[in-house]
């Protein structure tokens, strides 16, 4: 079976190509009426952004998941199956732990609402600046723009793209943080967020 990074690679690369496709459609029609032709140096820039963000936003959400576990509509399984005759306290033991930690409870931490709400304004302020200014920096890189340009770049670019992200991440980290278990978050990102790869695309000029 397949690791849930390599999952999520391989499914991330595939939304992040179809929404790369629509833009330069999109871009298309909207400039020329013309026979279509996909530009694959476009496409192939986005998806090497995408192959290299994806590592980044699965690392960030173990983080978060890890420093404020569980979600408010679902909690996970903390039974374990293997135990030994000679010593079944250890079972028990176990369990008592997970629960624990799974509740927020021990070393300060709590648990709820307080978790998914430092998860969800994490998600939306170090996240969102660090997604827009990798977005800005790598897809320029690859795009072949030297260094000190892609200094200007960000910070010409980081405000209509945080103000474009803010209309649509908030509703999907609610989401994210509520019934999507942590594996699978970066996934249901990109499936989301196919509308907001068609915005990135275009906004970088496919």
């Amino acid at each position: 079976m397949p690791s849930p990074l390599t999952t999520t690679f391989i499914q991330s690369t595939i939304l992040n190509a179809i929404a790369n496709i629509l833009a330069q459609i999109i871009d298309h029609h909207r400039k020329s009426k013309s026979s279509f032709t996909i530009n694959t140096p476009a496409l192939l820039q986005f998806i090497i952004y995408g192959i290299l963000i994806v590592p980044i936003n699965f690392i960030w959400q173990r983080y978060l998941e890890d420093k404020f576990p569980g979600a408010l509509l679902f909690r996970r399984s903390t039974t374990t199956t293997i135990t030994t005759a000679a010593n079944p306290n250890i079972l028990l033991n176990d369990n008592n732990k997970r629960k624990k930690k799974n509740e927020g409870g021990g070393g300060g931490r709590r648990g709820g609402w307080y978790n998914f709400l430092m998860k969800f304004l994490l998600d939306q302020t170090i996240g969102s600046v660090m997604n827009i200014v990798l977005f800005v920096v790598l897809i320029n890189l690859l795009k072949g723009v030297d260094v000190s340009q892609v200094v200007d770049l960000v910070l010409l670019d980081f405000k209509p793209i945080m103000i474009a992200r803010l209309k649509y991440r908030p509703l999907v980290s609610m989401l994210m943080y509520t019934v999507v278990p942590v594996d699978r978050r970066v996934v249901f990102g990109s499936a989301c967020g196919v509308i907001w790869g068609v915005y990135l695309s275009l906004y970088a000029v496919v």
